[in-house]
Formats: structure tokens, sequence, C-alpha cells
């Protein structure tokens, strides 16, 4: 069994030059995995995410690949999805399939606190609808830090742009 307490888990903060866009997350999965003496990859991906008031996740987007599981633990907020927007609360449990566009928007006065559960694929490929750019992404090598990722829109790779 690989066990781990969520405080043992870094929490990254992730924001976007403006602000817009922010979130603190705690990549419990890559945790654990650093803990696999077998050297396995999982087939999820499971973050504990808080999302401040006034935020949204991230740009609205789209997965070719991935499915993510939302499991609202505290707080309340907005989902945007191709119907329009939904309020979500706690104890909320929603799905986005591949190709289902989505973002979580915290218009409330206090975080919005929630798990996201996603395969985990060697090679994915998202869809930004608003600004009209395509983001890639493959798996890490062993021992990599980072990923090959990638955005595109016309001739530029800057994530933001058309973003904020």
């Amino acid at each position: 069994m690989l066990k781990v307490n969520l405080a043992e888990v870094g929490a990254e903060i992730f924001s976007s030059p403006k602000g817009t866009y922010q979130l603190q997350r705690r990549d419990i999965s890559r945790h654990l995995i650093q803990k696999d003496q077998k050297d396995r990859e999982p087939a999820f991906e499971i973050e504990h995410v808080i999302l401040p008031s006034g935020k949204k996740n991230f740009p609205y987007h789209q997965h070719a690949t991935w499915w993510e599981l939302y499991f609202i633990l505290s707080g309340d907020g907005t989902v945007r999805t191709e119907t329009g927007y939904e309020k979500i609360e706690a104890n909320d449990c929603f799905i986005f399939p591949p190709g289902d566009p989505h973002q979580i928007i915290n218009d409330s006065s206090n975080d919005l606190t929630y798990l996201v559960i996603a395969n985990n694929t060697p090679f994915e490929l998202g869809y930004y609808p608003d600004s009209d750019k395509v983001w890639f992404a493959g798996t890490l090598a062993k021992g990599q830090k980072e990923g090959l990722t990638k955005v595109q829109s016309g001739f530029t790779n800057n994530y933001w742009k058309d973003e904020e």
C-alpha cells in the first residue's frame, strides 16, 4: 500500500499573469508514485485543488484523451460547459469525457475546494474554444522534470495569449 497525508504533499500555485486564473493544487498521485518501489505509472491522476474567491481554474478548454471527474469538497461556484453555466456546491460530483469543454469558476466569497481525478494517458491534446488554441502534452520520462508541452495559435506559443 502507498499512503500519504495531504499535509505531506507540496502545494503548487498556478496563476495567470493578470490573476484571472489562479489555484492551489496538490498532485497526490505524483507524490504517491515517488514512494512506489516498483516504479509504476498510476492509471489515474488525482489533485486536491483550492480555487480562491473570484478566480477561474483554467481557460475554457476540452481534452482529447483525458476524462476528468470532479468531486466538490467544500464551497460553491459555477461550472461552464457547452450548454451554459450551472451552479455547483459541496458533495456535487460531475465528469467531463474527452471532447466536452469545461471551466470551473469560483463566483462565491469563499474558497472552492475539490478533487479532480483524471485518467493518465501518455499523450494529451487540448483545445481552447475561446482563443482557438491547441495544447499538446506528453508524459514525463523517468527522471524528467518537465514534459513535452506546446500551445499553438497562429505563430505563438504563449499559453495566456487571448485568455485574459
